[in-house]
């Protein structure tokens, strides 16, 4: 590429976040159905398309998958026979950007309505904490380092100790990465986490964490109205313009001490 300044031009190798396309389909009961393309960076795609399902309302548990396998570009997955869902309201009509986790979708009705965890209430953390958790989030971002073109979203214990974290050119896909991860080791054992994400607070980024059951979620941007407008109703603490000096808390203040 060519470098532009007001010392004049050079040109220099640069390093990309790779975006390529991924897709996912379902068998249940003996049908096979498209879920439809997203935009992603390769690269932990198990995870994403557990993450995608577990976040749509689609999966409860990482053992409602009879099987999950992998090829390029393409990730299948069989369902158990026992799980009841309407294929309509998850199907994508359009390519979903890296950029949009809910385009294409038909309603955002179903998105509003997933069942999702009542939110621990007795969990707090230390304000100090919270701004301590910033200095993890920048280190542990190497694609991050490497191109400055990718989102984190990274769970962190009261302690500051990282649980697990995911990179993606997608905010929402990153999110989907972290959950897919946690529930293939294990139950998502959320009530006492903290998530951290890279960018702003969107409305989506906002139902995946409630539906993951982080009570706390703290980004460095800003967010959007129906993003405060979620939280305050599903009692999220949302904390945002989180810096090292401040922050600015939207709902469920009660958590940060």
């Amino acid at each position: 590429m060519i470098r532009i300044s007001n010392h004049g031009s050079e040109r220099i190798m640069d390093t990309l976040a790779v975006e390529a396309p991924l897709s996912m389909e379902l068998t249940h009961k003996g049908a096979t159905y498209p879920l439809g393309i997203t935009m992603r960076t390769p690269g932990d795609d198990i995870d994403l398309t557990v993450g995608f399902l577990y976040s749509e309302g689609i999966i409860e548990q990482y053992k409602d998958i009879e099987n999950i396998s992998e090829a390029e570009g393409l990730i299948s997955v069989d369902l158990s026979d026992d799980l009841q869902f309407d294929i309509n309201s998850h199907r994508r009509q359009t390519l979903t950007s890296s950029a949009c986790g809910v385009c294409g979708k038909v309603s955002l009705t179903n998105l509003h309505q997933i069942h999702t965890k009542t939110l621990s209430e007795s969990f707090k953390v230390n304000s100090d904490q919270i701004s301590d958790n910033l200095k993890s989030l920048n280190s542990i971002q190497p694609l991050f380092e490497l191109t400055g073109g990718t989102h984190a979203a990274v769970a962190f214990d009261n302690n500051g100790n990282v649980i697990a974290s995911r990179e993606d050119v997608g905010r929402h896909n990153a999110l989907d990465k972290l959950i897919g991860h946690m529930l293939r080791n294990g139950a998502l054992n959320t009530e006492d986490s903290v998530l951290h994400v890279s960018g702003r607070s969107s409305f989506e980024l906002v139902q995946k964490t409630i539906r993951a059951g982080f009570p706390i979620m703290a980004s460095v941007g800003a967010a959007s109205s129906l993003a405060v407008d979620l939280a305050r109703e599903y009692n999220l603490t949302l904390v945002c313009f989180l810096k090292r000096e401040s922050m600015v808390v939207h709902s469920a203040p009660n958590r940060i001490i």
